[in-house]
């Protein structure tokens, strides 16, 4: 995640940034930082990282202060780039 600047160790698992109201959210926001730092590419095509819900609901969530609506908008911008979504966040399989 260095292109949003942002250092995803520092997540410690805290649960702050959990959407309760985000019903379309697959992975809670600190699994997904959890499973970037496993290098888990199942998150590129997860619910919760095309939801527009969990991204507003990411702007400020982080008791640590990342950015977690970048970092959203990175992993989304990183599964365009390698073909396993189409910019609409639909999977190639379900076009």
């Amino acid at each position: 995640m260095t292109n949003t600047g942002q250092d995803v160790q520092r997540c410690r698992g805290c649960q702050m940034c959990y959407c309760e109201s985000c019903p379309d959210q697959d992975i809670p926001l600190d699994s997904l930082i959890q499973l970037i730092l496993m290098n888990d590419e199942e998150i590129l095509t997860s619910r919760t990282l095309w939801s527009d819900t969990v991204l507003q609901s990411a702007h400020n969530a982080c008791a640590r202060e990342l950015d977690l609506e970048a970092i959203l908008l990175a992993l989304r911008e990183e599964a365009i780039r390698r073909g396993l979504v189409r910019p609409d966040g639909r999977t190639l399989d379900r076009v």
